[in-house]
């Protein structure tokens, strides 16, 4: 029962892997990591351990998985700056395992969050852009950095 379960999981992400556009996958692994890093918040205050490990896994374990989808040939500058977004991001969950940090997590939340809506927007102009038949539109993302918000770089979609 449980392996046709695990199948029908399976299936239905390998069929929308050929459905979604790229940009709306990025978005809901977002929308996930955040939910993750809540549930986390969540389990720290309330001193539910095992619940907090878990939800830092899942959230650790998407992170890698963008990380290792990162394309250095096609877009170097961009690579190497959500790469170390995401090195940082994954620093920081594992320091909330040992600290048990919740303001860790709210600052995790904060920058996932932002994070998000800058693919949303790129997920909108591809889809404003393939109906209109035009090129794709640039947008700005916030470059990775400790405190400082007014550096940005500008992607691709």
């Amino acid at each position: 029962m449980a392996d046709n379960m695990q199948k029908q999981k399976y299936q239905a992400y390998a069929a929308a892997t050929q459905t979604v556009a790229r940009t709306k996958q990025i978005v809901m692994l977002y929308d996930g990591l955040v939910r993750f890093m809540q549930q986390a918040k969540e389990a720290a205050r309330d001193k539910r351990i095992e619940d907090r490990y878990k939800a830092l896994i899942k959230s650790s374990e998407v992170i890698m998985g963008l990380q290792g989808c990162l394309d250095f040939e096609k877009a170097p500058e961009i690579a190497r700056v959500l790469y170390s977004f995401y090195s940082s991001i994954d620093a920081r969950i594992f320091s909330v395992h040992r600290t048990n940090n919740i303001e860790t997590c709210d600052e995790v939340i904060a920058e996932l969050k932002q994070m998000r809506d800058v693919w949303h927007e790129i997920d909108q102009n591809n889809v404003e852009d393939a109906s209109e038949g035009s090129a794709p539109l640039a947008a700005v993302a916030p470059a990775p950095s400790e405190g400082n918000s007014d550096q940005n770089i500008t992607l691709s979609a």
